[in-house]
């Protein structure tokens, strides 16, 4: 599967605030890479105990954002 990475949104200071892979990828393996980003990187949205966001599930799309560089290599090392 091919996955195009880009930075997101960057705000007022020129940070990053999210790192994005795309992919095109029929249903059946939406499904398969949903059970891997929430095995790996648990639930997304923001983590009551850090405070932060780790990802944001954008998977029906055919996009999943990371907040760091480490999350997305790990998805695109696993599913490229």
């Amino acid at each position: 599967m091919f996955i195009h990475t880009y930075e997101q949104v960057k705000d007022w200071r020129g940070a990053t605030l999210w790192l994005v892979a795309a992919f095109m990828t029929p249903k059946e393996n939406r499904k398969e890479i949903t059970k891997w980003c929430y095995k790996t990187d648990g639930a997304p949205g923001m983590n009551t105990f850090t405070k932060q966001t780790r990802w944001k599930d954008s998977i029906q799309y055919g996009e999943v954002y990371f907040i760091s560089k480490e999350d997305l290599m790990m998805f695109v090392l696993r599913w490229s």
